[in-house]
């Protein structure tokens, strides 16, 4: 994927696209491409701040921790999502770790380019607020996923979460998604004996194709229908 490409998607989607046009291009003017293989680790749960990174291709698994329980992958992340700013928020070492799940693509804001735009005008300081403020409401549909009680319904709000097929996703590999049942469980907080019930159902009535490591959206709007109708 050319340097053109990646803006194009970067600035049609999530946070950068809501940026002022002139934080916007010193973002991109300071940013640089980094390209991750499956299951390569970009933030471990310990790490200090190291910058933030905007989603171009692929999709990144962010695992959580507490003080009482963890780690444990919460969800995933894809393309228009920019990652990383925990650290720079609370000056302190990170809960949350990230991962590819497939090959990916990234642009790297250095942290040290972060903290010269938040310097240097009350517009970036406030987008990278607004950053933040993003993230929050991500966490926010993660616990508001998980608080739905009927456990097939849970199952099909996490995998809409997880593809964001009900967004216009598409995955880069037609047989889907790169995502394991065992995965599809623990971020739903479900039994494998109930996600593989669950996703027998779907696939039955046409919502899902199954494959090996792999789950493939077809029909995004009754996944959507059985998650919140």
């Amino acid at each position: 994927m050319d340097r053109a490409s990646i803006e194009t998607i970067l600035t049609a989607r999530g946070w950068l696209a809501g940026c002022e046009p002139a934080v916007r291009r010193a973002v991109l003017d300071r940013a640089r491409p980094v390209a991750f293989a499956a299951d390569a680790l970009v933030f471990e749960i310990g790490d200090p701040a190291g910058g933030i990174y905007g989603i171009a291709r692929g999709g990144f698994a962010i695992s959580a921790t507490t003080a009482v329980a963890g780690p444990a992958v919460a969800t995933i992340v894809r393309a228009g999502v920019w990652f990383g700013n925990g650290p720079i928020v609370a000056e302190r070492r990170r809960m949350l770790g990230f991962r590819a799940t497939e090959p990916s693509l990234a642009l790297h804001l250095p942290l040290a380019a972060i903290r010269a735009l938040s310097a240097s005008s009350i517009e970036a300081a406030r987008a990278f607020t607004d950053l933040a403020n993003l993230n929050m409401q991500l966490a926010v549909r993660v616990v508001s996923d998980l608080l739905i009680r009927q456990t097939d319904r849970r199952i099909a709000a996490t995998l809409l979460r997880l593809t964001r097929t009900d967004e216009g996703e598409i995955p880069q590999d037609p047989a889907g998604f790169r995502l394991r049942q065992a995965e599809l469980g623990e971020m739903a907080n479900a039994s494998r004996r109930s996600v593989v019930r669950a996703l027998s159902t779907f696939e039955a009535r046409g919502w899902v194709a199954l494959r090996r490591e792999r789950i493939a959206v077809l029909d995004a709007a009754g996944l959507a229908q059985c998650a919140y109708g």
